[in-house]
């Protein structure tokens, strides 16, 4: 007979599928919507799409602050909106 999850195992499961969606978002989507900004408001972007990717991977793999910021940003916000939100919430 298999254990129950404990509730702290529960926890961590709730946030990595909670996580994981927004950091792939912020990994993928997010610098492709950045990237389409940025050229509908000031115009092309020198080398296009791929040195625009291409930049802001290096600058991942250089731990610039900047960079890991935009690919964290959806999980950060969210995460404040919810423990602002957490005084708000009913306790079961």
């Amino acid at each position: 007979m298999a254990a129950a999850p404990s509730r702290r195992r529960q926890g961590w499961d709730r946030e990595f599928r909670i996580a994981a969606p927004l950091l792939g978002f912020g990994l993928l989507i997010m610098p492709l919507l950045i990237y389409l900004a940025g050229v509908l408001t000031l115009g092309p972007y020198d080398g296009g799409l791929l040195a625009f990717l291409k930049a802001l991977y290096l600058a991942l793999l250089r731990l610039a602050p900047t960079a890991w910021l935009l690919v964290t940003g959806p999980f950060l916000l969210f995460t404040a909106l919810r423990l602002l939100s957490r005084p708000l919430r009913r306790r079961r």
